[in-house]
């Protein structure tokens, strides 16, 4: 043996003491002395993939989905004065007549846009993927996530664009930015909040700017430098939670999906869907159906649909298209606040109420 470790050592001695010859000893201890890799044939783990979600989408939460019979219809709107305007109502005299308040109802439209995608899977990969891979089902995976992603970018373009907000605009410079610690977004959001017809429920938040909102000095004093009051104990850092607390939301949404920039082919580069931007909406799980407040909706003609469609053509046995199809149209339903447009590292960051 060219080499002889003191367990081989030792196995040869026993087997000498049992009465086989030291020559024989060494042959059957060099049989026994195999190495892994002559013993196994490396293949893949069957209870064991790994894959880099992309799992952030909020576009849901914050643009609620409104289901619709027809492709394109029309909708009925309030004039924006019809609640908040005063009348006379004195009646003078025994015989007065009450006035008589008039308000207008209009209507405004959606036409649903069809989106689609689809990938191919032969029927020769189906047959030959190894456990966990299941080929139809990460195509299904795959398709459903770049619907998400397109779906994602356009609610993102609704809500962060100043012209959904009319002239109801100011840019935020020098020491407004919140990049800076002499401004106060704390005061620049509740004057957002209470500039609206009606309050907003909801921010949305792109992850950069809620990474300078949570770490803004004057915020983290709101928040983190008191006493246990009633809220509870004085808590470690600033979360999402507490934010919505302190101004009095229901919830604060942050926009972390990214997505490669770069088109199919080029080197990839991560971007943010959502900017750097804040938006203060209002969103209404369950509206009434006569008169609901409500910034945006997505109006979904059916329902988003999955189809395995058999074809026998291409390749040696043929395949299957997996095909993932919406019909939507994200829309702006009513201008219910301000945009604040920040000038913070040369980028365009906005706080919208």
């Amino acid at each position: 043996m060219s080499t002889m470790n003191d367990m081989t050592m030792e196995q040869v001695d026993l087997l000498v003491s049992r009465g086989m010859s030291l020559a024989n000893a060494q042959a059957v201890v060099q049989e026994l002395s195999f190495s892994p890799s002559s013993v196994h044939i490396d293949r893949a783990l069957s209870d064991f993939a790994c894959a880099i979600q992309n799992s952030e989408g909020i576009a849901d939460k914050v643009c609620p989905v409104q289901r619709v019979m027809k492709p394109s219809d029309k909708f009925f709107k309030y004039d924006a004065d019809t609640f908040f305007e005063e009348q006379n109502a004195t009646l003078t005299g025994v015989e007065a007549m009450p006035g008589r308040v008039r308000y207008k109802i209009s209507t405004d439209n959606f036409s649903t846009v069809d989106y689609g995608l689809m990938d191919f899977v032969s029927n020769k990969e189906i047959e030959s993927a190894d456990a966990p891979i299941d080929p139809q089902m990460h195509a299904f995976k795959v398709v459903t996530q770049r619907l998400d992603i397109a779906k994602e970018r356009r609610v993102a373009a609704l809500l962060f664009a100043s012209g959904s907000y009319g002239s109801n605009y100011a840019a935020l410079t020098g020491a407004d930015r919140w990049d800076t610690s002499t401004s106060d977004p704390c005061q620049k959001i509740d004057d957002a909040l209470e500039a609206c017809d009606e309050r907003p429920n909801i921010m949305v938040i792109g992850a950069q700017a809620w990474m300078k909102l949570k770490n803004h000095p004057k915020l983290k004093e709101l928040i983190l430098s008191r006493a246990a009051t009633v809220s509870g104990a004085t808590p470690d850092r600033v979360t999402p939670d507490l934010v919505a607390a302190v101004f009095e939301l229901d919830a604060v949404h942050i926009g972390r999906m990214k997505y490669n920039t770069n088109r199919e082919g080029a080197a990839s580069v991560r971007g943010y869907v959502w900017g750097k931007s804040c938006a203060l909406i209002r969103v209404t799980d369950d509206p009434s159906p006569r008169e609901t407040g409500v910034f945006a909706k997505q109006f979904q003609f059916g329902m988003r649909e999955t189809q395995v469609i058999d074809a026998p053509l291409p390749g040696v046995r043929g395949g299957q298209f997996v095909k993932v199809t919406e019909s939507l149209d994200e829309l702006l339903v009513e201008r219910l606040g301000n945009l604040h447009e920040l000038a913070a590292e040369s980028l365009d960051e906005k706080l919208v109420a």
